[in-house]
This record gives C-alpha cells, sequence and structure tokens, in this order.
C-alpha cells in the first residue's frame, strides 16, 4: 500500500529518480544548494524550474538534452531540496543573482538558459543583468513578461487569503495543479503525492509565497517590474526560443507576442495540446525543438517568426 504522508511519498520519489539522476549538493554563498547533473560533452545547458517547482520537471527531458550537452537542473532558493532561508532574498532579482553564483560555484562561465514560467523570468533577468554568462535562451511560458495570470495566482498573493489557499494538503496540490497541465491524465497518484511531500518541506510555503508577491499582486503581475523588464529587453542580443502551450491557463501564450517585439533575436514555437508545462506535456518535440534552436544558434532568428507544433 502507498502511503500519502509526505515524507513517505518524498522518500518514494527520490528512490525512483535516483536510478537515473543523483542529487547532488553544492554551496552557493552559504545556501546548500539540490542539483542534478547528466552528460559531458558539448556545451552546457541549465535548466530552471517555475514558482513552487523543482528539478523533478525536467525529468522527462535531461537525459534527453544530455545525448549532446552538459546538463544541470537545480532547485532554485526557497525551493524543492535546497535551503529555505528566511528574510528578503527572493525577489527575481535576486533568484538571478543566486543563479548565477550558481553557475560561479560550478565554474561555469557562459551557458544556455533554459527557464519555465518563474524560471523564463528569471533567465531573462539573468541576461540583462550579466549578459556574457547568457548564450542563449528558451524561455517556457515565462512569467511576469505581461499583466494577466491565473486568478489563482492573483489570490494567493493576497496576504491570509494566500496561506489558506497555499496551504500544503493532497486535495490542495491536486487543484492547484489542475491548472498548469491541459491533459488531466498527468495528475497521477504519484505526481500529487510527491509535489504535496515537496510543498510540506519546512519553509517552503512561506519561501513561495514571499517570491509570488515579490512580482504578483491581486491585479496581476506587478506594472513596475514589468516595465523595467520590457524597457531592457532591447539590449538583449542572446539569440532566443520562445516555447508556449496555446492552452496554458496560468500565464497566457499571448504574452509571446511581447517578447518578439522587444527581444532582437527571438522566434516562437505553440504548442497545441498543451498547457503550462511544454517540457513534460510535449516532452519529445520540446527536446527536438531544443536541440534544433541550439544546432542553429549561431544564426540570427528571423523576429516574430511564430512556428505551431500540433
Amino acid at each position: 500500500m502507498t502511503s500519502d504522508r509526505p515524507g513517505s511519498s518524498l522518500s518514494n520519489a527520490r528512490e525512483t529518480v535516483a536510478e537515473l539522476f543523483q542529487d547532488r549538493y553544492i554551496k552557493v554563498g552559504t545556501f546548500r544548494t539540490r542539483y542534478w547533473k547528466a552528460g559531458d560533452a558539448g556545451s552546457t545547458i541549465v535548466l530552471l524550474a517555475g514558482l513552487g517547482c523543482t528539478v523533478l520537471e525536467w525529468q522527462k527531458n535531461i537525459a534527453a538534452l544530455a545525448s549532446r550537452h552538459r546538463v544541470y537542473a537545480f532547485d532554485m532558493l526557497g525551493h524543492g531540496l535546497t535551503d529555505k532561508p528566511q528574510g528578503d532574498c527572493y525577489s527575481t532579482a535576486g533568484l538571478a543573482r543566486f543563479t548565477i553564483d550558481f553557475l560561479s560555484a560550478l565554474g561555469e562561465e557562459s551557458v544556455h538558459l533554459v527557464g519555465n514560467s518563474l524560471g523564463g523570468r528569471i533567465v531573462l533577468e539573468c541576461a540583462r543583468m550579466d549578459p556574457a554568462r547568457v548564450r542563449s535562451m528558451v524561455l517556457v511560458a515565462p512569467a511576469g513578461v505581461g499583466r494577466e495570470t491565473a486568478l489563482s495566482m492573483r489570490l494567493a498573493a493576497v496576504p491570509i487569503l494566500g496561506e489558506v489557499i497555499t496551504h500544503p494538503s493532497l486535495m490542495g496540490t491536486r487543484m492547484l495543479w489542475q491548472l498548469a497541465f491541459h491533459d488531466p491524465s498527468f495528475l497521477t497518484r504519484d505526481f500529487v503525492a510527491t509535489r504535496y511531500a515537496l510543498a510540506s518541506e519546512p519553509g517552503a510555503q512561506q519561501a513561495v509565497l514571499r517570491t509570488l508577491r515579490g512580482f504578483v499582486s491581486f491585479g496581476g503581475f506587478r506594472r513596475r517590474q514589468i516595465a523595467a523588464l520590457q524597457a531592457a529587453m532591447p539590449t538583449m542580443k542572446q539569440p532566443t526560443l520562445i516555447i508556449w502551450g496555446r492552452q496554458d491557463k496560468l500565464v497566457p501564450a499571448d504574452h509571446a507576442r511581447i517578447l518578439e517585439e522587444k527581444l532582437q533575436r527571438a522566434s516562437t514555437i505553440l504548442f497545441d495540446n498543451c498547457g503550462h508545462f511544454p517540457q513534460l506535456e510535449q516532452s519529445q518535440r520540446f527536446n527536438a525543438a531544443v536541440f534544433d534552436f541550439l544546432r542553429n544558434v549561431q544564426e540570427p532568428a528571423p523576429r516574430g517568426q511564430i512556428r505551431c507544433s500540433g
């Protein structure tokens, strides 16, 4: 019989992924940081997960990408099995600095950054903060480049109400993740139990809420931060691939237009029958798209080119 206790679920998840990936830890400043590594040849790819997400959200991609590249995925500060400090260290700029410090700790000078949701926003912040570090960007349904977002995100930004909405429970975890997928079959018992276990880690809920409230209000993604980011986009010269699911219920795929208009070298692929996590829901097409992009990354991408993958 499978137990739904958080500790049991997390232990089962660790045993499952241990067959493919070994949990590794590195000090980033003073913070113990969990990461996975695969592959030794080719250029380096670093995978950044979204709000409340972990290395598990890349488990269908890291081995495939590692066939041609050295690949890292890591748990962002306050997420997964990485340290969860108290205090004001969860702004998008602060998390971008943490990411750059993570690269320094690994000895990686210039990498391809692939970020989903909040991870995509952090990729853009890294490109603004330290452009020499970022060889190219793959932005997967990036959060916070436009104003609109799901009501659940906006409600979670409200004090007290957010604490109630995000309080860890199996039912609450299932409800929060239902918005993420177009295909509900991804919400298996094990999937929900594992995410519930991670959300139940000490300090996890508080870290997620601090992160969320740093760039989301009840009105949506914060206007001033959007304006500052959009103003910086024309200076970003990195080749950029934008991947979005047409049926994304958390962050509208229309936001891809903003990136196309502002970035110098961006093109977009829209996946049909896909929600907020293309790397999970359409993993084979996602991996193929990233391979194609990186193979041609030295060539300027046509502005505003949108392709559909059905």
